[in-house]
């Protein structure tokens, strides 16, 4: 007989024991009277699962038969206990999948089995955390996700992939792969805000913060700076973070539209991300480190409305660079990223990776991005000194002079 239906025995023992363990400790710390199987009745439901595949090489569709069988054990077992205590029929949908479990070791790896019970594990590990969200995570939350999946799996494989217009200024599809993109990198940071939070950690909010909007992180932590100026270094560390953020969201994009274009910016980015956060750290050093009460509010980014405001916003960005270029060469390009820099890195971003495609000079390009970043730099350091304190404003002024330095002087290097 093959050794391995011993080996397989007891994997399944095993991984029925550690699923109905899991049902048995989460009962007990909920101090619930127990009402359905435990970690034994697992261990040998696994081991029936297992051995009713294997004998159906024998005994056609006993697998099926004993699955049946188990199904009306289980809806009776429900049926019973619903009648004496009102519960959810999560531990009998895990005694179904533990049975399936078992006989997938005989049709398949035992990594497959073992990789399935642990999601299983996980699955039934996080109800407390899916509760403490569902607090949390609001019904516009969830339209949005929802508007989210619909405009990536539904209308953009519907927009043609090339220009609509006599003057080769407008791809719908590459448009709304821009909105899709800068919105659902928004949406990450928006949903990470909301589940960590942010009245405690004003680094925390910075840093998730930043993956939103690294302006509005500076216009909400300058304005609390005026209101509490002996927690400046506190701020300061927050809006440090959501700049660092916005550098490496940039790179994401640009790899995103254009991977050859971003491998250029790939170690200036990683340098001065890594020379920022080396002044955030000698900053957090000096700091107090009491976790500061702050509401910082930021917008859902997923609003239809806003969604095609941002498609006509990046649509109206790629035609004038590529009119820019048309009638001033290089330097119109330079002068329409500056400007748009001012309002929005993702738009200037994105749009000039696109553009780099019909075959501007990389050079150009990163050129033009670098000049955005530090239109947008200015902004943030106006928001700092008009609403915050001096002093913020000298930490942020040092902390960006650093960061587009080392960005800018180790991209230039690399080119030389």
């Amino acid at each position: 007989m093959d050794t391995l239906i011993f080996q397989n025995v007891i994997v399944s023992i095993v991984l029925g024991f550690l699923i109905g363990l899991q049902r048995e400790m989460h009962i007990l710390y909920d101090n619930r009277q127990k009402h359905f199987a435990g970690a034994r009745t697992f261990a040998l439901i696994c081991l029936l699962g297992h051995l009713s595949a294997w004998l159906s090489a024998y005994i056609p569709f006993f697998v099926l038969i004993v699955l049946a069988i188990l199904g009306s054990l289980l809806v009776s077992a429900y049926y019973l206990n619903y009648t004496t205590i009102e519960n959810g029929m999560t531990t009998e949908f895990s005694a179904l999948v533990t049975f399936l479990i078992g006989a997938l070791l005989v049709y398949d790896s035992i990594t497959l089995s073992v990789f399935i019970a642990i999601m299983v594990l996980f699955i039934l590990n996080i109800k407390e955390k899916i509760q403490s969200y569902e607090k949390v995570i609001e019904k516009k939350d969830l339209s949005a996700a929802i508007l989210f999946l619909m405009m990536s799996f539904v209308i953009l494989p519907l927009l043609p992939d090339k220009t609509i217009d006599p003057w080769n200024y407008i791809n719908l599809y590459k448009i709304w792969l821009m909105v899709v993109l800068v919105a659902g990198i928004s949406f990450v940071g928006y949903i990470a805000v909301r589940l960590i939070g942010t009245k405690h950690g004003l680094g925390l909010a910075g840093f998730f913060g930043g993956i939103v909007s690294s302006t509005a992180v500076t216009l909400s932590f300058a304005r609390r700076s005026k209101e509490n100026p002996d927690f400046t270094k506190n701020f300061a560390i927050g809006i440090c973070l959501a700049c660092s953020m916005m550098l490496v969201r940039v790179f994401i994009e640009m790899y995103v539209i254009n991977p050859a274009l971003a491998h250029h910016i790939f170690i200036p980015v990683l340098i001065a991300t890594f020379a920022g956060f080396i002044f955030i750290g000698i900053l957090y050093l000096k700091t107090h480190k009491e976790w500061i009460v702050h509401e910082m509010h930021l917008k859902n980014p997923f609003n239809l409305n806003e969604a095609l405001l941002l498609g006509l916003l990046f649509g109206a960005i790629l035609a004038l660079i590529t009119y820019a270029n048309q009638h001033y060469g290089d330097s119109g390009i330079l002068t329409v990223s500056f400007i748009s820099g001012l309002s929005d890195t993702d738009a200037i971003a994105i749009s000039l990776a696109s553009f780099a495609k019909t075959g501007i000079v990389a050079e150009t390009i990163l050129n033009a991005l670098i000049l955005a970043i530090i239109a947008n730099s200015i902004i943030k350091l106006a928001l700092v000194f008009f609403l915050g304190n001096r002093i913020l404003g000298l930490y942020i002024s040092s902390y960006l002079g650093l960061t587009i330095g080392v960005f800018a002087l180790s991209y230039y290097l690399s080119i030389v």
